[in-house]
């Protein structure tokens, strides 16, 4: 006992198993020294013995053992495709019963569910067994069960043609007195029978009169009356029912994933018959109309695919690269079953997805906004040299010449003018980050051609935006007022040009009521428009005869200006007062 961590959990199993309860309470206070935890072992061995035990004792009964077969409590519920079951192993509902069950089997087929389990509760062992004779005929198939919660089954019965019935079992008179609606369910369901009213017969139920099933009129009818429901002539003993061919439509939708001009790819949705009962299958076929069939050069319907009804929507794929057959427009679905297939086919008229042709002719744009980081003007794009199959022109921001910015990249979409390049004006804004170029798509309802024509966006900025930079006007110098007679002016203004006059066209002279940089704008100073004079011409300047100085002028401001981009934001000045002296000796 140096070890009893090297001991195998087997090992300790079996000297409890064998009852060797010495040793057993040995290795236990060895292990409480050791520090080994065998608690495990010991507890998994001692629960064995109690059991078997246990149920030694329970055998003292000569009752015990014996299976005794019960219905189980069961609650149901609908909406206008299945029937849900939630049955408890127990009889009554309330009532405790067994955790779960052994050996469980479930059968559904026809109108007919059973199910049968074996289980203990109360030191008793039941059978459980539920047998019900349905309303309707449900599909198999679509149809599930699996163990819920603890000591219930769930099932989901597909009904075979979805509508409301009036009750559970197909037998009005028979009474299983553990049978419950399932409320809480049931209100959740309610909404899917919305509209919809209560059958009243059923093939299962006329099958039980020895009639047939009349889907039409819901009625019941005998064999030789089969001629008096509607559209189903043909007496389908078998089945129940009058049968023919299917009496309703179904409808298609469709949207080509094959962006290749003439060829076709994706999912055809078959909308399914709103009474889908009769019908078996669903054939797709290529229409020359919305109601004729295509057919080939040796006469042959031209079928598309089938697929099977299921009492909801179906799909049928069109592989890649499936070509449209000459003179085809429609896609047509026909209902279908032993008796043949409904005259009146559901259709869709055929969009061929294909992207432009061809990109746009080019793109051109110069920024007028003149602030820095800001873009403002106007958009051309030329015309794509071949116009088929674009209706517009998609705008989007760049971070390269062919790529996108990934994240607020479109601009605005411009129609397409037949034969015409097309424009769009650009307010001022901030590109986002990232974007140096501007892209244009050649665009339609199913997407963009895959390359852009692209310009790369010049950010430019009007002269003198900060006050450090050599665009600025250097200085303005203005000699005093010679004219005596008020807001009448006789001076020479003298500028100092920008040291770098590369993107001036002019300077612009305005009165001012107060220095350049005294408020946050430089516009802010401004009092009147005095005069522009171009950087080629004398930078002296007369004010003389004809020019009025409005009233609160202090100062002649000086800007900078760039054709199309304007004026800079920043000025010099200098200061002016207007002679008023012919007015003092007139006082």
């Amino acid at each position: 006992m140096a070890a009893i961590k090297s001991l195998e959990t087997e090992v300790i199993e079996l000297v409890v198993m064998r009852q060797w309860w010495s040793l057993a309470r040995e290795l236990v206070a060895k292990s409480h020294e050791q520090k080994v935890d065998l608690s495990f072992s010991v507890r998994k061995a001692v629960r064995s013995l109690k059991d078997e035990a246990d149920e030694l004792l329970l055998t003292l009964d000569p009752k015990y053992g014996q299976v005794q077969q019960v219905s189980p409590s069961f609650q149901w519920a609908q909406n206008d495709t299945a029937i849900f079951l939630s049955v408890k192993y127990t009889v009554r509902w309330n009532a405790p019963g067994a955790l779960e069950v052994t050996d469980p089997s479930v059968n559904m087929t026809g109108n007919v569910f059973n199910f049968s389990g074996l289980g203990k509760h109360s030191n008793n062992k039941y059978r459980y067994f539920l047998s019900v004779n349905l309303f309707d005929n449900i599909d198999a198939q679509l149809s599930s069960w699996s163990a819920a919660s603890v000591g219930k089954l769930s099932v989901t019965l597909r009904k075979r043609w979805p509508r409301k019935w009036p009750r559970l079992l197909v037998d009005k008179k028979t009474k299983i007195g553990n049978m419950h609606l399932w409320m809480e369910m049931q209100e959740k369901l309610d909404s899917s029978l919305s509209g919809l009213s209560s059958v009243t017969n059923s093939p299962v139920s006329c099958g039980q009169m020895g009639k047939l099933y009349c889907m039409a009129t819901d009625t019941c009818k005998k064999s030789d009356a089969c001629t008096q429901c509607p559209g189903k002539a043909e007496p389908d003993e078998k089945a129940n029912l009058c049968a023919g061919k299917p009496t309703e439509k179904a409808s298609l939708s469709f949207q080509d994933a094959d962006m290749d001009e003439n060829q076709l790819s994706g999912e055809v949705k078959i909308h399914k018959a709103r009474n889908d009962f009769d019908v078996d299958t669903y054939a797709v076929f290529w229409g020359k109309s919305d109601s004729a069939k295509l057919e080939s050069p040796e006469g042959k319907e031209m079928l598309l695919g089938e697929v099977s009804s299921s009492g909801q929507d179906v799909e049928l794929r069109l592989p890649p690269n499936s070509r449209i057959p000459e003179g085809a427009t429609h896609l047509l679905v026909f209902s279908r079953n032993a008796y043949g297939e409904y005259s009146s086919p559901g259709s869709l008229l055929l969009r061929d997805a294909a992207l432009p042709k061809a990109k746009p002719g080019g793109l051109s744009f110069e920024d007028e906004d003149g602030g820095k980081d800001m873009v403002r003007g106007r958009i051309t794009i030329n015309k794509a040299e071949n116009e088929e199959k674009i209706s517009e022109y998609s705008l989007h921001w760049g971070r390269s010449p062919t790529r996108k910015t990934a994240q607020n990249s479109f601009i605005s979409d411009v129609r397409k003018e037949e034969g015409k390049d097309v424009s769009h004006w650009l307010s001022s804004q901030k590109p986002p980050e990232g974007a140096t170029h501007l892209l244009a798509f050649s665009k339609n309802e199913f997407g963009e051609h895959p390359s852009p024509v692209n310009v790369q966006v010049v950010d430019r900025t009007k002269p003198c935006v900060s006050k450090e930079e050599d665009s600025c006007p250097q200085k303005v110098v203005s000699t005093a007022d010679e004219n005596p007679e008020p807001k009448n002016v006789k001076a020479k203004v003298t500028i100092t040009p920008a040291k770098n006059e590369e993107k001036i066209d002019k300077y612009r002279l305005f009165w001012g009521k107060h220095a350049c940089g005294e408020k946050e704008q430089d516009a802010q100073a401004k009092n009147g428009y005095l005069k522009d004079v171009r950087k080629d011409e004398s930078l002296e300047v007369e004010l003389s005869t004809g020019i009025l100085v409005p009233d609160g002028t202090t100062h002649i401001l000086a800007f900078s200006n760039a054709p199309t981009l304007g004026e800079s934001d920043f000025c010099v000045s200098t200061p002016f007062q207007d002679d008023k002296s012919a007015e003092k000796k007139e006082l």
